[in-house]
């Protein structure tokens, strides 16, 4: 038998990540695990409800470069295998995508490094 290539439908799968049973505050510590991965100690998260629902959460980690945030937005971006410094708190590279895509259509992260301003979206 030959052996076949079956890619997923990555479209479809995204959409399956909004029904894994986040609630939104597991998402936001999701999150904030992301930040304090990052060195932040300073986390400051502003939402409102009106006139469309907005979360924004801003932290002073150590900030990506263009690389890194391209990378940070990629599903499955990490190998579970390697190894990890003491303060990762992800293994797989899902947190950020996951608990966004279970509370939200679209996810924009900003981030600067080296005083460079770098920004990337996912809009399902």
């Amino acid at each position: 038998m030959d052996p076949i290539e079956i890619n997923p439908n990555v479209a479809n799968f995204v959409r399956s990540l909004r029904d894994i049973g986040y609630t939104f505050e597991v998402a936001v510590a999701d999150i904030i695990d992301n930040s304090i991965s990052a060195g932040a100690n300073d986390i400051k998260i502003y939402a409102i409800q009106h006139p469309e629902p907005f979360f924004c959460l801003l932290d002073n980690g150590t900030g990506m470069d263009k690389d890194e945030l391209v990378e940070a937005m990629r599903l499955s971006s990490k190998n579970p295998d390697e190894r990890r410094n003491d303060i990762a708190l992800g293994k797989f590279g899902l947190g950020l995508k996951t608990a966004s895509f279970s509370q939200c259509k679209k996810l924009t992260v900003i981030s600067k490094k080296c005083n460079q301003i770098n920004i990337k979206q996912w809009d399902l």
